[in-house]
C-alpha cells in the first residue's frame, strides 16, 4: 500500500524540475541582455524553492543521498540570497555552518523515523513511476556508482560557488562553476535515464545550453582597455550580483 503511495506521488516531483528550469531560462535570459553572466536573486530564490521541493520528493521515493544533497543546497541558495545583502545583515559563517549541520541532521532523522515507521531500514531505492505498472528496474553497482560519482561531481558546483561567495562576500557565477556543471550534469543525465526517472533527468536537461551559453559569454573576446582609463572604467573581475 505505502509503494503504491509512492508512485501515485511521484510526479510531485516534477514541481521540482520546474523550479530548475525556471532559475537557468532566468539567469539565461538576463545574461543575454546584459552581455556576461550573472546571477540575480531570483535566481537563488528558485533554487531554494527547488531544493526544498526535490528534498521532500527525495524523502518520500527514499533517495538518502539526494535528500542530503539538496537539504545541503538549501542552505546554500540561502547564503547567496544573504550575501546579496548589505553587510550589516549578512549572517557570520559560523551561522552558515550551523545550518549544514542542523539540515544534515534532520534528513538523517526522517529517515530514521521514516524507517522505524515503515519497518524497513531501506534509504535508497529507484523510483517506480505509476506508468510502470510495478516493473521494479534492476541495475549493477556500477551504474550506482557512475551515477554517485555524477551527483557528487554535479553537487561540489555549489560547494565550489559558495566557497568562492564567502571568499569574495558576494553572490556570483564563476567559468567554474558553469564548467563543473556540465561535466557533472551529463554524467547524472546518463544516469538517470537509464533509471527512468524523469524528475530527476528533465530538471538537469533544461540546463545544458545556458551553461555553454555562460561559458560562451564568459570567455568570449572582450574589447580592449584604454591606455589611460578613469578609475572608473575598470570593471571588476567577478560576475558581482549586485549590478
Amino acid at each position: 500500500m505505502i509503494g503504491e503511495w509512492r508512485e501515485w506521488l511521484y510526479p510531485l516531483g516534477f514541481l521540482s524540475a520546474i523550479a530548475f528550469g525556471s532559475r537557468m531560462i532566468l539567469q539565461w535570459t538576463a545574461s543575454e541582455v546584459k552581455g556576461k553572466s550573472i546571477v540575480m536573486p531570483n535566481f537563488w530564490k528558485l533554487s531554494l524553492c527547488g531544493n526544498i521541493l526535490l528534498a521532500v520528493h527525495a524523502f518520500i521515493q527514499i533517495q538518502f543521498h539526494v535528500c542530503l544533497i539538496q537539504a545541503c543546497h538549501a542552505v546554500i541558495s540561502w547564503r547567496n540570497l544573504n550575501l546579496m545583502k548589505p553587510p550589516a545583515f549578512q549572517a557570520s559563517f559560523a551561522r552558515v555552518l550551523n545550518l549544514f549541520f542542523i539540515a544534515s541532521g534532520l534528513v538523517f532523522f526522517a529517515f530514521i523515523f521514516q524507517g522505524t515507521l515503515i519497518g524497513s531500514q531501506e534509504w535508497f531505492r529507484v523510483p517506480t513511476l505509476p506508468w510502470q505498472f510495478h516493473n521494479e528496474i534492476r541495475l549493477s553497482a556500477f551504474w550506482h556508482l557512475l551515477g554517485f560519482f555524477g551527483l557528487a561531481l554535479f553537487s561540489s558546483r555549489f560547494w565550489l560557488q559558495w566557497w568562492c561567495a564567502e571568499k569574495y562576500r558576494q553572490s556570483y557565477l564563476g567559468g567554474a562553476f558553469w564548467w563543473v556543471s556540465l561535466v557533472g550534469e551529463g554524467l547524472c543525465l546518463v544516469y538517470f535515464l537509464r533509471i527512468n526517472d524523469p524528475v530527476n533527468f528533465i530538471g538537469p536537461a533544461f540546463g545544458m545550453i545556458p551553461y555553454i551559453r555562460n561559458l560562451m559569454l564568459i570567455y568570449r573576446p572582450r574589447p580592449k582597455l584604454q591606455l589611460s582609463p578613469s578609475p572608473n572604467s575598470v570593471k571588476d573581475p567577478i560576475n558581482s550580483a549586485n549590478e
